[in-house]
């Protein structure tokens, strides 16, 4: 005969060998009377101390430490770990979230929206691959050799276009009017030509064999560098000035529209972009992960360079209308005619740059307020000083000093760490023509030198300067003299560009000149 199997557990505390009380004995912890007929199957504990009969909780489903658990003080250590946890959690998220307040990782651009390659516009005393050498904006070529102020040749190219060469494997590559034009720069013959539609402005930038620039017509273009033939366009919606930076295996181009575009440098693909709200018409600078994108709004934008994620919006005040250059952990924009020096590193605070507009205008309005604070980041600004005009173009980046022009004719020596001026030179000897007459510039009377009108361009020891009086002269950077000059006979536009000996100038006559 079968019964049930008897549960190592239920021990009998009392009575006989079947563990039953005897009829008319309490069972001990029984606080019923005795004699009571209930029976086991109705009383509330199911006559098994709390079990229902015939029924073992299992060992695993049993509360730890005991039957029951932690009551009163003892058991709020555990409570309180509990209804922590969430609260703490969320506040380690937000305060992650706030301390890279405003670069969030867009993790869409950052997995999926990288460039193929790694192409990258480099300057070398051989090679000038991009406007101011680099995408850094430096604007200087160390030991390079100094050109004698010969003019090797001249080349038609086209007039009311701003377009300056690009350099790169002795090939000389310049946008014009319909076209862009590749010819041997050691001779200045054709290699090969492309039509394009409309205006072709700004300096091209070369990189892995392929030469890239912006045009009008709302493209970004690649070329073989070799044959001309076109490779890819970028098409968006509104005009690209001309100039691009190539860094890192991407092209990154400023619109008209008020754009930043990232776009694979291999295959023209679009890797983000970003909206300033107004148009940026000077090229970008790229630096250490970080692009500089500068506005006609007066604010100069730093995103990341991978995914366009945000670091530093900076108000200036004024129109910029020049590119940033980066020099390690600053970066310098020209605002309003002064030259003014941010930290590079700087990430906006949260809610920092609104209240500071409603501040400034608040001010404006003449509202009882303390002037508002200094422009984010700012280290220094510096101003040439009423005798000297405006600065007019952005600097030349080398280890000793800035080098900078002015509207009168100045060019200046800054300290690279607090902008205090080191030197000043007037250079500007009147100039004569070939054959030793009085040129155009020497028969003025009295003779006032007239504004600088392209970056100054630091090659080796010269400091390579072009005026709107038609003569490009150079300035040794150490002795201060200056050691020749040349009349081209028209104004300068556009940048110079150096490679290999040789300055290039274009002028407004629709000429080219290699200066050697």
């Amino acid at each position: 005969m079968t019964g049930r199997q008897q549960d190592p557990h239920d021990s009998p505390e009392a009575g006989d060998a079947g563990g039953h009380t005897p009829e008319g004995v309490e069972s001990p912890g029984d606080s019923r009377p005795s004699g009571s007929s209930m029976p086991a199957w109705a009383r509330p504990d199911g006559g098994d101390g709390g079990r229902p009969a015939g029924f073992s909780v299992p060992r695993w489903a049993r509360p730890a430490g005991g039957s029951g658990e932690a009551r009163g003080w003892r058991g709020w250590p555990a409570t309180l770990r509990r209804r922590l946890t969430w609260p703490v959690v969320i506040l380690l998220v937000l305060f992650a979230v706030w301390s890279n307040y405003p670069f969030i990782p867009n993790p869409w651009a950052a997995l999926f929206r990288q460039p193929d390659g790694d192409a990258a516009a480099v300057s070398t005393p051989q090679r000038w691959a991009m406007y101011g050498a680099d995408s850094r904006g430096a604007n200087f070529i160390p030991e390079a050799t100094p050109p004698q102020g010969v003019v090797a040749y001249t080349l038609e190219v086209d007039g009311n276009v701003r377009s300056a060469p690009a350099v790169a494997g002795g090939t000389l590559y310049i946008g014009g009017q319909s076209r862009i034009a590749a010819y041997d720069a050691g001779t200045g013959e054709p290699v090969w030509e492309l039509p394009v539609n409309g205006p072709a402005h700004g300096t091209p930038a070369v990189a892995d064999g392929l030469v890239y620039l912006g045009m009008l017509g709302k493209r970004v273009i690649a070329i073989d560098a070799a044959s001309g033939r076109m490779v890819w366009e970028y098409q968006a919606d509104s005009p690209f000035p001309g100039t691009v930076s190539v860094q890192d295996g991407a092209v990154y181009a400023a619109s008209r529209g008020g754009q930043v575009h990232a776009i694979d440098a291999s295959n023209g693909n679009g890797l983000w972009k970003v909206d300033t709200g107004t148009a940026v018409v000077a090229p970008v600078a790229v630096s250490d992960g970080k692009v500089f994108a500068s506005s006609t709004g007066g604010v100069m934008y730093i995103r990341h360079s991978g995914t366009g994620d945000k670091r530093a919006r900076i108000r200036t005040g004024g129109a910029l209308v020049a590119p940033p250059v980066v020099d390690g952990d600053r970066v310098y924009q020209l605002s309003g005619g002064d030259l003014m020096s941010f930290k590079a590193g700087i990430r906006e605070m949260p809610f920092r740059y609104p209240a500071e507009l409603i501040w400034a205008q608040l001010w404006i309005w003449g509202f009882s307020l303390p002037p508002p604070p200094e422009h984010a980041g700012l280290q220094w600004r510096v101003t040439p000083g009423d005798d000297a005009g405006d600065f007019t173009h952005p600097p030349a980046v080398t280890p000793e000093a800035l080098y900078l022009g002015t509207d009168e004719g100045f060019v200046l020596a800054l300290d690279r760490q607090d902008g205090s001026e080191i030197w000043r030179v007037e250079p500007g000897t009147p100039v004569l023509d070939a054959d030793g007459s009085p040129g155009k510039v020497a028969s003025q009377e009295p003779y006032f030198l007239p504004p600088v009108v392209a970056p100054v361009l630091a090659a080796g020891d010269l400091l390579l300067v072009a005026y709107a009086d038609e003569t490009i002269r150079a300035v040794n950077r150490f002795t201060r003299e200056e050691e020749w000059a040349v009349l081209l006979g028209s104004a300068p536009v556009g940048p110079l560009s150096y490679a290999d000996g040789t300055v290039y100038v274009h002028t407004e006559d629709g000429l080219l000149h290699a200066i050697r």
